[in-house]
């Protein structure tokens, strides 16, 4: 594997492992499940962009990677999981539902309340377009994403954007879908494909 393919794949782990943390949000702390189910999808979907694109290195990935670039386009979970994100980025364009209160948060001292800082983190952000707080993540080079973080109650509240119970759905599929069932069949479906990456490349 050359330096730049190493590098490459550790940014990609990385990021997986910030939808990981989004995800024992959406499961261990159901006041904040919305901030949790966001960096999945956010997340997760920038590791399977990344899967679904690896380049052609060797007559022997490329048979290991063709199925899975058209699992990918046709599967069920991977489509729910555009649909989310579009879905997402309309709330985000739309500003809806976005209101944030801090107070008595003294930077940068009370930083670490805020949780796990992920990898690659640039800058915290407070009170953003859509009333979140968290940190802009440089997921990949040139490619920014925001991490929404729990705010603990005694510093303020945020009243989250994309709103649902433990069941979410979709506007283009109105049936219920166990939020943290199909985040954990997501990423860990993106893991096993990741780990296989590392091993082939």
């Amino acid at each position: 594997m050359t330096e730049l393919a190493q590098e490459f794949l550790q940014r990609t782990r990385q990021a997986l492992d910030t939808a990981f943390q989004g995800y024992f949000v959406l499961k261990d702390h159901p006041a904040r499940r919305t901030a949790g189910f966001r960096n999945v999808i956010i997340f997760g979907q920038t590791v399977r962009k990344v899967l679904e694109e690896l380049p052609r290195v060797s007559d022997e990935f490329d048979k290991w990677h063709k199925p899975i670039r058209q699992e990918f386009k046709t599967s069920v979970l991977m489509k729910l999981f555009a649909q989310l994100l579009a879905e997402i980025r309309k709330r985000e364009t739309d500003a809806i539902g976005s209101t944030a209160r801090v107070v008595g948060f003294n930077y940068p001292a009370d930083v670490p309340k805020l949780g796990k800082r992920p990898a690659y983190a640039r800058e915290l952000f407070m009170g953003d377009e859509i009333g979140g707080i968290g940190w802009e993540v440089e997921v990949l080079p040139g490619v920014v994403e925001k991490y929404y973080a729990i705010v603990p109650a005694a510093y303020g509240t945020v009243e989250e954007f994309l709103s649902f119970t433990a069941v979410v759905q979709t506007a283009k599929d109105p049936r219920p879908i166990d939020a943290i069932k199909v985040c954990e069949q997501f990423i860990t479906t993106l893991e096993k494909v990741l780990r296989g990456a590392e091993q082939h490349l």
